[in-house]
Parts: C-alpha cells; sequence; structure tokens
C-alpha cells in the first residue's frame, strides 16, 4: 500500500517537476542592422525596398474619434486603450511611398534590445512624445510575424493587422524628427535624434518619382536627364546623401556580376 502512494505521488509530481523545467519560449527578435548603418543607409534602402513604405506622421492627441476603413470607430474597439500600453498610434499626415489604408498606423515601442555580437551596440529606439512629428520609413508586417514578436495574444486586437501595424525600420533609424515637442513640457531630446526641416518632405517626393527609374536596368536618356536634376534640386543635406547613397548602391549592384 504504502509503496502505491509512493508511487502515486511520484506520478502526481514528475510532471509539475517536468513542466518546471521547461525553457520559456522565445519570442522572435527582429535582425539589427549591419554595423555601420544610420539614417542615411536605412532610408536609402526604404526608397528601393517593396516592403517599406515611407510617410509622414504625427503623435498628437486628436478631439475627434478616429473611424476606420471598415467604418469601426477605433477608439470604441475591444483592447484600444489596452494596446496603447505596448503600441505608439500616429496619425497619417502625408503618404510618400506605398499606400497607408487608415488614417493612423501603430508602432512597436518595446525599447531595442542588445546585441552581443555587436559588442553591446546600442540601436536607438523610437518612443515618439505627443505633439511630435516625423518622417518614418516603416516595414510592413504579417499575421504571422506580429504572433511571432509578440504572441499570439496580439490576435485579440483586431485593428492590429496587416493595414495598421508597422516596424519603424532598423529600430529608430528609420525615423526622422520633423518636429520635436517643447523641451519645457518635460520631453527632452534623445542624443541619437535625428532633426529634418519640413522642406524635405518636397525632397523625398521628389526622390520617390525617379527611384522606378533608378531600379530599371537600362534607363533612358529622359530618365536619365530626370534622376540628373532631381539630383541637383534637392534642398536638404539628408536628402542629397540618401539620393546619393541610393545611386551608388544601384550603380554598385549594376557592377556585381552575382547580381546580374
Amino acid at each position: 500500500m504504502k509503496k502505491y502512494i509512493k508511487l502515486s505521488l511520484l506520478l502526481l509530481i514528475a510532471p509539475i517537476l517536468l513542466f518546471g523545467q521547461e525553457k520559456p519560449v522565445k519570442k522572435y527578435v527582429p535582425k539589427p542592422p549591419p554595423v555601420g548603418v544610420g539614417a542615411v543607409e536605412t532610408f536609402a534602402q526604404a526608397f528601393t525596398d517593396p516592403n517599406v513604405f515611407i510617410g509622414v506622421f504625427e503623435c498628437s492627441p486628436k478631439s475627434s474619434f478616429t473611424t476606420l476603413s471598415s467604418g469601426e470607430i477605433l477608439e470604441n474597439m475591444p483592447g484600444y486603450f489596452e494596446a496603447l500600453n505596448r503600441f505608439s498610434m500616429l496619425y497619417r499626415v502625408k503618404p510618400i511611398k506605398g499606400k497607408f489604408v487608415e488614417p493612423i498606423i501603430f508602432v512597436c515601442t518595446l525599447p531595442p534590445p542588445l546585441f552581443e555580437f555587436d559588442r553591446g551596440r546600442r540601436l536607438p529606439g523610437f518612443i515618439p512624445p505627443f505633439r511630435s512629428k516625423w518622417v518614418l520609413a516603416l516595414e510592413k508586417t504579417s499575421k504571422e510575424y506580429r504572433i511571432a514578436r509578440f504572441g499570439k495574444d496580439i490576435e485579440k486586437y483586431k485593428f492590429l493587422n496587416d493595414r495598421t501595424t508597422f516596424d519603424v525600420q532598423w529600430y529608430g533609424y528609420g525615423a526622422l524628427c520633423l518636429k520635436w515637442p517643447d523641451e519645457d513640457k518635460g520631453w527632452t531630446k534623445p542624443e541619437y535624434l535625428v532633426e529634418v526641416p519640413e522642406i524635405i518632405v518636397d525632397d523625398f517626393e521628389a526622390i520617390q518619382r525617379v527611384v522606378p527609374y533608378i531600379q530599371k536596368e537600362k534607363i533612358d536618356p529622359n530618365e536619365l536627364a530626370s534622376i540628373t536634376e532631381t539630383s541637383k534640386a534637392l534642398k536638404t543635406d539628408v536628402s542629397k546623401s540618401i539620393f546619393e547613397k541610393v545611386l551608388a548602391d544601384r550603380s554598385q549592384k549594376a557592377q556585381d556580376p552575382n547580381d546580374r
């Protein structure tokens, strides 16, 4: 009888011990950018990558409700306020590259990790304060990606979907600040912040118009003239550097026989 009791207890305890020894499921962590990458390299890639959109967004409280393309009121949807603890919501001001279906987007505000193989390199994060305005390079997400990164419970937020949820490309490198709120309101600018003037939006729209020409294997004389004209017309140093990088990458790809 005693042996039976001992055996029964062992059978009950064993699963508990085994369960306690199970390793927790590691959530997906996006790959870091290559060493040496900054805002210029990030946006140069954004202009040529079909999975990356570019647009102007602001993080400012609205007095009215937000109506989604489905006709639903975002603020009335289950989990809306809970989701704001994990994501930042920004309002679309102007698309530059790609089609933004909804008037808002959500981006993850989890801090970027330290990557040991980069010797503790710190990547810039992106946590937009109220009344800030940005040009963002945004990677599209899928249902599978969101579950892998944030867990299956992310599915309960109906409004976090392919149309609304993006990653800022390469963490904070994909964010250029058009407007930062007054520092006397408690917002201190991070050291890595890249501030740009509003005129850069015109520059980016001009770049986007000629990128399809640059991506062609053969560029005709009229297209080449447009590229040259765009290069001369750019008004900001940042946009000039980005455009030069786009052209340099295209030239390097044309010379590399492995890419043909």
